[in-house]
């Protein structure tokens, strides 16, 4: 009976410590511009290819929407803010690898834009004002802090 406990235990241990660490790295992004903003993370050059934002593909039925369903709320990054990025991976490591070509790419879209044309239309035309093609060792480099500047 105490062979089967410690095996218990040492399996208990074993697992806990065999698991994913807590990856506590943001991407963080500045706005130095004089406009509101919003940013957007993506694997590859669509911006919609994220989970997040399912409800502005093409095929997305608005009936079909279940009641724990919320719409993705963006988050304005305003005129000297600085902002975490709300669609950031749970794991940057495991989200580099996967990626075709080991780049991220973070999409910049004035609120102006939003305004104009509406999400709908910004991720079916794809249309942003900045692109940045990030690898994790130019996060790295940067400190995760990505600075708008409006250009």
């Amino acid at each position: 009976m105490l062979k089967i406990k410690n095996f218990l235990f040492l399996l208990l241990l074993f697992n806990f410590y065999s698991c994913d660490k807590l990856d506590t790295r943001e991407l963080v992004v500045k706005n130095s511009s004089d406009r509101i903003i919003y940013s957007i993370l993506s694997e590859n050059d669509q911006m919609n290819d994220a989970g997040f934002y399912y409800e502005y593909q093409n095929d997305f039925d608005e009936t079909k929407r279940g009641d724990y369903d919320t719409p993705f709320i963006f988050k304005e990054i305003k005129k000297g803010e600085k902002i975490a990025n709300h669609d950031r991976p749970r794991f940057w490591d495991n989200y580099f690898e996967r990626l075709e070509d080991k780049k991220a790419r973070l999409f910049i879209v004035k609120k102006d834009s939003v305004d104009k044309y509406g999400w709908k239309t910004i991720f079916k035309k794809n249309i942003y004002n900045k692109k940045y093609l990030l690898t994790i060792e130019n996060l790295e480099k940067m400190n995760w802090e990505i600075e708008y500047k409006g250009d």
